[in-house]
Formats: structure tokens, sequence, C-alpha cells
């Protein structure tokens, strides 16, 4: 059985043609769709690799069992008309010889696709892993706050009218996004298994400590990760005597914040670390810090945050999407507000005890998102689609 698989997400391509992905869109995710497909045609954008970059920054997309169909982008008020001929051709042609479409959404391409299929009465499902207000509304331009309602409107459609609904929050997106059809709650954010030692050796590493590494995960491109909230309030611990050093994964463009950092006296503290594959190396990177922030505008479940919860990490994050279903409600600050975040950094860092209990408290949590756990429910819910693809194929 073959299935598409539509979204905006922006695939990497070298010289020799071989494919590179960032995020969540590993191999590993790739797998749990196999587990019900025997092949899976992927709609979504191509790029060349930057030269900036190499292949060790990114995972491979090289499973024999999947395959890009590389889609123009239509985000965009010019792209969604100069390109949208070309982008339906292709989506149209993939989805007649494709049993069945899953679209992730938000994303152009996945409303594209779902309006496509339901003119070839194509099964689909919808994947609703973030809030499409949220991210336009925060996303810094004037053309984001205008599109924003119409995108959201658009959005909330799609998803009531979808038969089969994934959220990956307990009660965020589904308040928001609401649908009349068959639901689950299941993280796209796994992990193989939560790090039970971290709390013994949090607690040795931080007797005597004086410079705490704070972390912090996400793209460069725009300000909805919540870069420049973050950058005013490591000022403020600055201003009362606090040492640290910020550090940042993440690609995009480095200037402007570091322009903010230096306007702000604390460029000598912030490290940029460039891009890390994921797994392994991020999860080697987060042992090294002493807090894990989120100050984020925009967010569905943050991968960032539940990893750096399975290490033992503080966190502290704003109420943008389901950060708040994650992390103690302390440690949560409004959107926007860099000095409530201050607060709560000085707070965490500064009280050994109270970070130790946050340290305990995110590791017990971060074990409802083990693979182990969550295969459970997201193979009960896609056998279920199955189930209905067969029967409409029956009726045939």
């Amino acid at each position: 059985m073959r299935l598409a698989f539509a979204h905006d997400h922006l695939f990497q391509e070298d010289e020799q043609g071989n494919l590179y992905t960032g995020g969540s869109f590993n191999n590993q995710a790739w797998k749990r769709y196999l587990n019900h497909f025997d092949e899976i045609i992927v709609l979504a954008r191509k790029e060349k690799l930057d030269n900036k970059y190499n292949n060790k920054t990114y995972n491979n997309f090289d499973l024999k069992e999947t395959k890009l169909e590389p889609v123009p982008s239509i985000s965009g008020p010019i792209k969604q008309f100069s390109n949208k001929k070309e982008a339906e051709d292709i989506i149209r042609k993939t989805l007649i010889d494709s049993d069945a479409l899953i679209a992730r959404l938000p994303s152009e391409t996945g409303n594209l696709a779902i309006r496509i299929a339901k003119k070839l009465n194509k099964p689909y499902a919808v994947e609703v892993v973030a809030c499409v207000w949220d991210a336009l509304w925060n996303h810094g331009s004037l053309m984001g706050k205008i599109y924003a309602p119409i995108a959201m409107h658009k959005m909330k459609k799609k998803v009531y009218e979808s038969p089969y609904t994934l959220y990956v929050t307990n009660e965020f997106l589904q308040k928001r996004y609401p649908t009349k059809g068959k639901t689950t709650n299941v993280s796209n954010v796994e992990i193989s298994s939560v790090f039970e030692k971290a709390y013994e050796i949090r607690n040795s590493r931080l007797e005597g400590k004086t410079i705490y590494k704070i972390g912090m995960i996400g793209s460069l491109k725009n300000r909805i990760k919540g870069w420049d909230v973050a950058l005013n309030a490591l000022s403020i611990l600055k201003s009362n005597g606090i040492d640290f050093e910020f550090h940042i994964l993440g690609d995009g463009e480095v200037e402007q914040w570091a322009n903010l950092a230096d306007k702000l006296g604390i460029r000598d503290k912030v490290k940029f670390c460039g891009v890390l594959p994921g797994g392994e190396p991020v999860l080697n990177w987060l042992d090294e810090m002493d807090l894990y922030i989120q100050p984020s505008f925009q967010e569905g479940l943050p991968r960032a945050v539940i990893e750096a919860m399975s290490r033992g990490c503080p966190v502290v994050g704003s109420n943008a999407g389901g950060i708040p279903e994650l992390i103690d409600l302390n440690c949560i600050h409004k959107a926007g507000e860099y000095k409530d975040l201050a607060a709560s950094i000085e707070k965490a860092i500064s009280n050994k005890e109270y970070s130790m209990m946050l340290t305990k408290q995110n590791i017990e949590a971060s074990k409802q998102y083990e693979k182990s756990e969550l295969d459970k429910k997201r193979n009960e819910f896609w056998a279920s689609f199955i189930n209905e693809i067969d029967r409409l194929n029956k009726v045939k």
C-alpha cells in the first residue's frame, strides 16, 4: 500500500543528489508509517544543501521505501499564485498513484493535497502539529499578520472536516482546531529511553557552580522561537550579577541575534553552536546544559523540550502551544514577557534544591514519551485508518 505524505518541510540535496533532512523528519520517523504502509511518497520542498553546512549536520533521507516528490513552494501570496498550477499537477499525479494521504498541518502543501484528495475520493488523515495563527502572527512580518486569520480559518475547516485527525498535544490544539472525525493524541516526538542517571550527575555537577550553561534549540530564521525574549531576559541576569553562557543550537543567520546580544552587552556570553543531526549528538549537547529554555511564541509539542526533560534538564518556557502540558507551571511565563522569563531562569539556577526538584519531575514526566508508550497509541490509530482504506477500496 502506497502512502502520500504532504507537508511544507524543506529537504536538502547535495551535489551528488543525496537527500538530507533536519528536524524530526529522520528515517526513524518514516519507519512509524512504514509499519502500516509499504511505500511513502513525500510531497515537500527541496533546495540545494547550503555550502556552510555539510551532510554531517543533517539526517539522511535514504530509506528504500521512501521517495521525495519535490513540490514548489506555495507559501506566501506571490508563490501561492505563481507556483500553484505546477504544485497541483505534481500532487494530483502522486495522489492518483497512491492509496491514501496523510497531510501534516499547518502547511500550504498539506492544504492543497487535502483539497485534491477530496476531489479524487482518496482516503486521507490529518496530523495537527502547531497553530498556524501563532506561527504567522509572530513571524515578524506585516504580511504574516494580515494572512494569519485567513490561514487559521482555512486550517480550522480542513481539520474539522478531516475523517481521521492526530493531534500532538493533549488539549491545546484540540481546543483551537476541533474535528468531527476520529481522533487520537500522540506526540510526534519520541525518545528511545530516559536517562535515569541524569539526576545523580546533575546533582554532583551543581556543587560549587559559578557559571551556568543555558541552552536553547530552534531555527534562527525568524523570531518565533523567542530569541529576542531570551536575550533580553539574559541581559537582566547579567545586570543581577549572574554569570552564564547561552548556547544556541539551530540553523539560520546569526547576525541579527548576534547584533542584538551585542547591543544588550552580552555578546561574549552567547555561543552559536550551529546545527547537529538529531538523536545522540543533540542529547549529548543537552547533557552539558544546566538549564534549557523555550520562550517561544508558537509551538505544538516541542521536541527539544521533551528531549531536554529526558536528560534531566530543568526547563523554563512560555505558555505557547503545548509547553504548559509538559513542564512545571511555575516555570511558565507569558509569551514575550522577558522580565518574567528572567525571574524564572534566576530562580531555577540560583536555588539548587528547586533545580533538582525540576530535574526529578522532568525525568518522570518524559517517560510518557518513550517510544514503547507512544507506539501503542499510534499503531492503533493508523491501523484503524488502514481498515477504513480497505473498506473504501472494497466499496469501489
